[in-house]
């Protein structure tokens, strides 16, 4: 790594976006903790101690040759499958929902573990069917067998969110591996019908798709986002100030976690909002181009696979908070208070980050002197199946 350029402007691009996140998570949460007779920074201090395990894991997604990831992708998923498997049969209760596993005072959510765990998967899979992508049965079919079962196991939870999640990084991820269009398009007549049947089928999801559709009639279903979209509007241009929120008083429940995009955007107003998903472009842009100038397949489908994660949280969130979206349990990446998401996300981005170190793109002069190292890393860019599709999409 000492001879290589990590993406700098990605780099602070996540430290901004932590940084902003601990401001916002002690403004939002002080009141919270003294309500319940703790210290106004009991939040704060928990958030921080998992901000320094996200960033030893980002330090190791860092510092390990991200090749080594495509060896062990197999046993990996394998155990994010038994860890699902876990928390579906006694994982920890909570909200009508088993999506953690409790270790002493420590709670693992092993869904965030397997996309991280599939992406390194898929990435191993396609890359070994570069060949066979256009075969329905042994490319496509295939391909998508795992993530399957991963999407049944955290949607059996329930967390229909994440396993949206898991769908749509499956999807982008076998697209832009090369897979026929038509095989996907066919795929999805019958899943997109399946999907919507599946959403209203607990009693559960329909309620929150009625209070969605039907705020009015649904008071109590529809208070939470019916109080986020209040709290963005009071924020205004300028916002009401650091620390001035009124409904993290008691108004919206755990305004730190799955609702602090709206806090965030009542005491920093639409300015504060802007910044912030200027922030997740940022990073989002930077990881495309890091995907796009990647020398080999595996990588290069492994850092679109984090892209894309990262993408489709950050959207959930955003659109639950404006009301674009029902109701769901989705925190805003490196902002929201979290544990095991943190370290998950950071640890992706580390990962991200020596991607981006062994990019074309950031190829020091003095290898580009030498004909045999730059030949063999442009040739590889150049003639491993798929990249055109991958090319061209990051280029659109």
């Amino acid at each position: 790594m000492k001879h290589l350029r990590i993406d700098i402007f990605l780099l602070l691009g996540v430290l901004a976006l932590v940084g902003f996140g601990i401001v916002i998570i002690y403004s939002s949460s002080a009141a919270f903790a003294q309500g319940r007779g703790l210290p106004d920074s009991f939040y704060l201090v928990n958030h921080i101690k998992k901000v320094i395990i996200g960033f030893m894991a980002f330090l190791i997604g860092l510092s390990v040759p991200y090749k080594t990831w495509e060896k062990v992708a197999r046993p990996v998923m394998l155990l994010a499958l038994v860890l699902l498997g876990v928390v579906v049969t006694m994982g920890m209760a909570a909200h009508g929902a088993r999506r953690w596993i409790q270790f002493a005072s420590f709670g693992l959510q092993p869904s965030e573990l397997a996309k991280v765990a599939m992406v390194f998967f898929l990435a191993r899979l396609l890359t070994e069917k570069a060949e066979i992508m256009g075969s329905f049965r042994k490319g496509f079919v295939a391909s998508l067998l795992v993530s399957g079962v991963t999407f049944l196991l955290i949607l059996k939870q329930p967390n229909y969110s994440t396993a949206a999640t898991v769908l749509a990084i499956s999807v982008a991820m076998v697209f832009a591996g090369g897979c026929r269009v038509a095989h996907l398009m066919s795929v999805g007549l019958v899943a997109i019908p399946a999907l919507g049947a599946l959403m209203v089928s607990s009693p559960y999801r329909l309620k929150r798709v009625m209070a969605f559709l039907h705020p009015d009639d649904n008071p109590a279903s529809s208070y939470q986002s019916l109080q986020a979209l209040i709290s963005l509007g009071n924020g205004g241009l300028f916002g009401t100030g650091l620390g001035t929120s009124t409904q993290k008083l008691g108004y919206l429940p755990m305004p730190f976690t799955d609702t602090i995009f709206s806090i965030l955007g009542e005491e920093l107003g639409l300015l504060g909002t802007v910044l912030c998903l200027a922030l997740f472009a940022l990073v989002i842009w930077r990881g495309l181009r890091v995907s796009f100038y990647c020398p080999d397949r595996f990588g290069s489908l492994a850092a679109l696979g984090i892209v894309v994660s990262l993408s489709v949280n950050v959207i959930m969130h955003v659109g639950v908070c404006a009301k674009f979206f029902p109701t769901t349990g989705q925190p805003l990446p490196f902002v929201s208070y979290g544990g095991t998401s943190l370290c998950a996300g950071l640890f992706a981005m580390g990962v991200l980050l020596n991607i981006s170190g062994h990019s074309l793109e950031s190829i020091p002069e003095s290898w580009r002197e030498n004909p045999k190292k730059w030949q063999m890393l442009a040739g590889a860019a150049q003639n491993r199946p798929g990249r055109s599709r991958l090319r061209g999409k990051v280029a659109a």
